[in-house]
């Protein structure tokens, strides 16, 4: 017979302080919740030989109890057994039993104190029952939790935990099989799908490979609810414990051999007491798993089991989230590459003719004529406003926007904004003005992205002050005190001793009301629906100027009176830590290639291949290029491209003088065209020029990376495109 737990045997003692403190063959000690020893009794110190003095130094427990090792009282696997016992007392109350290498015992308490630290009391027991020490109960629980503990805690993988556990369960408790189910779906359409199975080979001898075949598919199918034992363990979250499963009513027909022994179903609990899983174990020895200690150890390990589950569910569908939200950001971004491409050509038509129109090169055009011309190319000026706008916030939202930090007048940018925004301002006849601290020379910044910020509030302005009105731009230096009193779209946290760049737009204008604020700096967030009729415009530019001013590091705050104007400010951190790297050029040719002389340059009576299948674009790019002199050759498609490049036909003096190649072509794209021009001896001479609509970030680089000499985009600005054509030699060669 198996020996009962101390306990039973011993009078426990009362839990009064007073009383214990009193009794000699108690020794207690105190450790606050960062691990120090706070009290303790004379019978603690005198126990061991442990100096009051050092006491007083309140060493961590691990100190106190490896000192015991180092001192010969204790072995290692007693500073294990006290290890173990402080992780349960998360859970429970929790006493064993140890016995000392000069063979003195002790019944130890650990319990958690009313401040959640944790408090020791040993109890000499040496006089009662020491030859049953090494077989108590409570030290085989530990030692069977510790194992399964120690194996646990490294898994993260659901089907590892699930054979770590089962593995040891199956071995410690002497089961012929055992399974681990986790409990998936809601309500009515739950099932207990199986996590592992463990079968022994003696299991398989005495039912053959058959009936274990049957079992093993019944578990891989999955129990629908409502189907076997397991469902009445789940809903009332207790064990059930089955002597006869083969006669059973409810017992699973691949599961009926009359060879089971005695099965026990235990649930697995998660933390907030579902169940969201089931052990079951047959077990064929004279321990009775419904008795203790053995119930209460499985129990235990079932909670256990369960945070390991759920914190293994809870790493996967972190892991599935990751994995969405890349392929939705990569899906995002495909789409936004593609959309700017569409929207990019016919608006490169669009633009590209209405230019060549009011110039008047092919024929001359009446006042009304040339007043449509402009409002086409307004429109579509506009237009592309929109689409860049737009792929800025995405790209800034995507992490793909670099900022290109350089020290930059405060005093000229300003001034060049407000030189963009004086024509909009002179034909509603407002007032602009300019104010600018005098302390304000160069600050580290952006210079093109404060000024697309100023654009969008200046712009603002600009359609919400009625005529006469008036707009001041002010600059100034101001801390982070005076940001903490402004209204912000968000609160992030601000230094109050930071020195920031306050720019400043001013209006007297019609004024946001209060309850209205909220609505502003949200994407394609307007007021109301009388200002979308009224005014034009998407909501977005407040929104990307509240990005761009949180990439340099700032915020933006508003002030508002609804028939009094409007205050809109830019803060931007002025600190040591915005070193400004080399500053970048206007565009040119490959980097690696000095732009060439005026003599050198493209001249009548050259040819220019043009690599496009877009109609317009086709027609757009041979009037610009003979109107300015040059011949011009057409290829319609990537895949006649390619057979002209790889034609034996081909001769030195057959090559065009320049190339001019659109990226995304059908048949073969414009990076493997440039690749292969490249690599021919005879055409890799010829400059080539990627006139594309792709405008993402990162596409230059990819570009130019492929060979090519030079990027433009479209829609083209044709005096940046007839410069860039200008700067390569064309010289055959």
């Amino acid at each position: 017979m198996p020996p009962q737990p101390i306990k039973t045997h011993l009078p426990r003692p009362r839990q009064e302080p007073d009383i214990i403190l009193n009794q000699p063959q108690w020794a207690r000690a105190s450790f606050d919740p960062s691990g120090r020893l706070s009290t303790c009794n004379a019978r603690f110190s005198q126990l061991w030989g442990l100096s009051p003095d050092w006491l007083l130094l309140a060493p961590h427990w691990q100190e106190v109890f490896s000192h015991l090792v180092r001192q010969g009282y204790w072995h290692e696997e007693l500073l294990t057994q006290i290890v173990t016992a402080l992780d349960l007392t998360e859970i429970e109350t929790v006493s064993f039993c140890i016995q000392q290498n000069n063979g003195s015992c002790y019944e130890v308490y650990v319990g958690v104190t009313a401040l959640g630290g944790r408090q020791f009391d040993f109890w000499d027991i040496s006089g009662y029952l020491r030859p049953q020490v090494n077989s108590n109960p409570e030290v085989r629980r530990l030692t069977f939790l510790l194992g399964l503990m120690e194996r646990l805690q490294p898994a993260s993988d659901l089907r590892e935990i699930g054979q770590f556990a089962l593995s040891y369960l199956v071995e410690a408790m002497g089961a012929a099989f055992g399974d681990v189910k986790v409990i998936g779906g809601t309500g009515s359409d739950r099932t207990a799908g199986m996590l592992i199975n463990h079968i022994s080979g003696q299991f398989i001898a005495t039912h053959g490979e058959i009936a274990v075949g049957e079992m093993q598919a019944v578990l891989k199918q999955g129990i629908p609810y409502g189907q076997g034992l397991l469902w009445e363990v789940v809903e009332t979250g207790k064990p059930l414990f089955v002597e006869d499963y083969y006669n059973h009513p409810k017992a699973l027909g691949g599961f009926r051999h009359p060879g089971i022994g005695q099965l026990g179903i235990f649930p697995i609990p998660s933390a907030d007491g579902r169940i969201i899983g089931v052990l079951t174990l047959e077990c064929r020895t004279h321990m009775k798993l419904q008795e203790a200690p053995q119930q209460d150890m499985l129990m235990a390990a079932c909670r256990m089991l369960g945070v390991a589950i759920e914190r293994a569910q809870a790493e996967e569908r972190l892991r599935q989230i990751n994995e969405d939200l890349e392929r939705a950001s990569q899906l995002k971004s495909e789409f936004l590459a593609s959309m700017s491409h569409e929207l990019r050509t016919p608006l490169h038509s669009i633009l590209g003719f209405s230019d060549l129109l009011s110039r008047q090169i092919g024929g001359s055009l009446s006042d009304r004529q040339l007043g449509y011309v402009q409002i086409i190319e307004k429109s579509g000026h506009h237009l592309l406003q929109l689409i860049n706008d737009i792929l800025d916030l995405s790209k800034i939202e995507a992490g793909k926007v670099e900022l290109e930090l350089a020290p930059v007048s405060i005093q000229h940018l300003c001034t060049e904004c407000l030189k963009m925004i004086q024509p909009r301002a002179d034909k509603k006849q407002l007032a602009l003005s300019f104010e600018i601290d005098y302390r304000l020379q160069q600050v580290v910044l952006d210079f093109r992205r404060v000024c697309q910020m100023l654009i969008n509030l200046l712009s603002n302005a600009v359609k919400f002050t009625p005529e006469g009105g008036s707009i001041k731009l002010s600059g100034r230096m101001a801390d982070g005190a005076q940001l903490l009193k402004q209204y912000r779209p968000d609160r992030s946290l601000i230094n109050p001793k930071t020195p920031y760049l306050c720019l400043e737009v001013k209006d007297s204008g019609i004024g946001i009301p209060q309850n209205k604020w909220h609505l502003l700096f949200r994407s394609f967030q307007q007021i109301d629906a009388s200002l979308t009729r009224s005014h034009e415009g998407t909501g977005l530019g407040l929104a990307l100027t509240k990005r761009l001013a949180e990439l340099h590091g700032g915020n933006v705050s508003l002030e508002s009176e609804e028939n009094q104007g409007s205050s809109f400010r830019i803060w931007l951190p002025m600190t040591e830590m915005q070193k400004p790297p080399v500053i970048g050029t206007q565009w040119s040719g490959d980097a690696g290639k000095p732009l060439l002389t005026q003599d050198n340059r493209l001249t009548a009576h050259k040819r220019v291949l043009v690599v496009e299948d877009q109609p317009y674009n086709q027609q757009l790019l041979t009037e610009v290029l003979q109107l300015e002199g040059y011949g011009v050759e057409l290829v319609c498609d990537g895949r006649a491209m390619l057979e002209r490049i790889g034609s034996p036909l081909v001769s030195p003096q057959s090559l065009p003088n320049l190339i001019l190649i659109d990226i995304q072509l059908p048949g073969v794209d414009g990076f493997e065209l440039i690749r292969q021009i490249k690599a021919h001896p005879l055409w890799q001479k010829i400059p080539a020029i990627a006139v594309t609509a792709m405008a993402m970030a990162g596409d230059r680089d990819r570009t130019l990376a492929a060979g090519a000499d030079a990027y433009v985009s479209k829609p083209l600005n044709i005096e940046q495109l007839l410069t860039a054509i200008r700067s390569f030699s064309v010289t055959k060669g």
